[in-house]
């Protein structure tokens, strides 16, 4: 638990990372799964002043951004749940969210058996996977005292990924939007859905003037340390984009393509996630990168 700035207070682990943003009345910012919300409630419990949670902001519909929907509804039953179209549509479907809870449900056991957690957590209830309010390109959300969150679609990793700004202290958070910085300092480029999509989102984002950038996953940047990031995110995109394009050209395999990414890539926290989601997760960029060159 850190303080970011008078309005922004950083939960969770940095495996998962939470944004509570505002005064008397606040957004929590990025959803994570049963895992890392256990951990977030002991450190709401301690908190000596807790504002009124209006919202309940979902960045896009990966199983580590939604899965922990459920349990932040039953810790704040009056928020609302918000996310993007798609995300609602996604999360309308049983067989996605049996799918979020398998995945889920491993976590916690690794996170258990790793001493991450102290007990298990109730299971989640895919009942409470659900969008209540849907938010767009240009959208805001108001939270009282002339303070909002606006939002900006910022597709590529996912076609639902939106990316929040919070004006008033100049703090962007952009989820998984432009990349993954392992503890290693290991920049993971993360263009599942599209490569120039995925390059744009990030270009766009770069130009608002940020001091703070609140990732999903990692170390939270400041200062110099936010277009750094940026840039750092970019490089990683065009060098795995490259090493992907020379490999298909020279006829290695798609699979063994895939391999070799998930080996570079799944370290650290996210050798806690489903093994076949992460090589799933590596094709796609093996994928992104076959569209591109058709």
């Amino acid at each position: 638990m850190k303080r970011l700035s008078d309005n922004i207070l950083l939960l969770g682990n940095t495996n998962f990372n939470y944004y509570l943003a505002g005064q008397k009345e606040a957004v929590i910012i990025e959803c994570g799964m049963t895992a890392g919300v256990s951990l977030l409630a002991e450190q709401w419990a301690s908190l000596p002043q807790k504002p009124e949670v209006k919202y309940i902001l979902a960045m896009h519909s990966h199983f580590d951004h939604v899965c922990g929907i459920a349990m932040l509804k039953t810790l704040f039953p009056s928020a609302l749940a918000v996310g993007s179209a798609r995300t609602q549509k996604i999360l309308t479907s049983d067989k996605v969210k049996q799918a979020l809870k398998r995945a889920d449900d491993i976590v916690t056991a690794a996170y258990i058996k790793n001493g991450l957690l102290k007990e298990k957590p109730a299971d989640l209830n895919i009942e409470l996977l659900g969008i209540d309010l849907c938010v767009g390109d240009g959208d805001s959300l108001n939270l009282g005292n002339d303070l909002k969150i606006d939002i900006f679609e910022t597709p590529g990793h996912s076609p639902c990924s939106i990316s929040a700004y919070f004006e008033q202290d100049k703090a962007m958070f952009l989820s998984d939007a432009a990349g993954y910085r392992d503890d290693s300092g290991l920049m993971s480029p993360v263009f599942f859905q599209d490569y120039e999509l995925y390059i744009n989102s990030i270009k766009r984002i770069m130009d608002i003037p940020t001091e703070i950038l609140g990732v999903g996953h990692g170390k939270v940047c400041t200062g110099k340390e936010v277009q750094e990031y940026y840039k750092d995110g970019l490089l990683a995109a065009q060098e795995a984009f490259a090493e992907i394009k020379s490999k298909l050209e020279k006829g290695i395999s798609e699979e063994a393509v895939t391999t070799e990414l998930f080996a570079k890539y799944i370290t650290g926290a996210l050798a806690y996630y489903p093994e076949d989601m992460m090589l799933g997760s590596m094709y796609q960029l093996v994928k992104s990168v076959k569209n591109c060159l058709t």
